[in-house]
């Protein structure tokens, strides 16, 4: 009974498709845990918050420009939950998703055609994070070597500024000297 409402099925829906539902909704959770939306744990969230605080949520950490207000908050009303549904459904389609989502298949919690959206927005929110930790590792060992070396680096840039002094002594003493005014 309380997994039908909660699932927007209709009461005369057979029990593999409410098992199916569950299962998809389930897995969808999972795939959000597992990129770091953890709030889809929370047994007490109602489905509908799950997927839309989980699009949201997605969308903003794949750092997409994509000109809409996201902002999911726990106390939204119906109305401001619809409004940012469509927000989410018009960021997917700037997003170029290849999976079709229309905002009644949100609202009615449609997981068949929820789960290849999430799959997509999991993979790319994957990405976006190796990306930026790929970035933040460069730039910080561009900080790093501002101020210091490693031990085997050391040597080397002893050897080069010994170089560069040899070099300059050498350019000083053989120097064209010019002998005629």
């Amino acid at each position: 009974g309380d997994d039908v409402s909660e699932l927007h099925l209709s009461a005369e829906s057979s029990k593999e498709t409410i098992s199916e539902a569950q299962k998809l909704l389930d897995e969808i959770c999972q795939m959000l845990v597992a990129a770091g939306y953890f709030r889809a744990r929370l047994p007490k969230l109602h489905p509908f918050d799950k997927m839309l605080g989980g699009l949201a949520w997605c969308i903003i950490s794949s750092n997409v420009e994509v000109d809409v207000d996201l902002h999911f908050e726990e106390d939204m009303t119906l109305g401001h939950k619809i409004k940012l549904g469509e927000n989410v459904i018009a960021s997917l389609r700037k997003m170029k998703c290849p999976s079709p989502l229309q905002p009644h298949q949100l609202r009615g919690l449609d997981f068949q055609a929820l789960f290849p959206v999430f799959q997509w927005l999991v993979k790319h929110v994957l990405e976006t994070r190796e990306e930026r930790a790929e970035q933040i590792r460069r730039f910080s060992k561009l900080q790093f070597h501002k101020e210091q070396w490693l031990p085997d680096e050391a040597v080397d840039e002893q050897r080069r500024q010994a170089t560069r002094q040899a070099l300059a002594a050498a350019g000083e003493r053989f120097k064209s000297r010019r002998q005629f005014r």
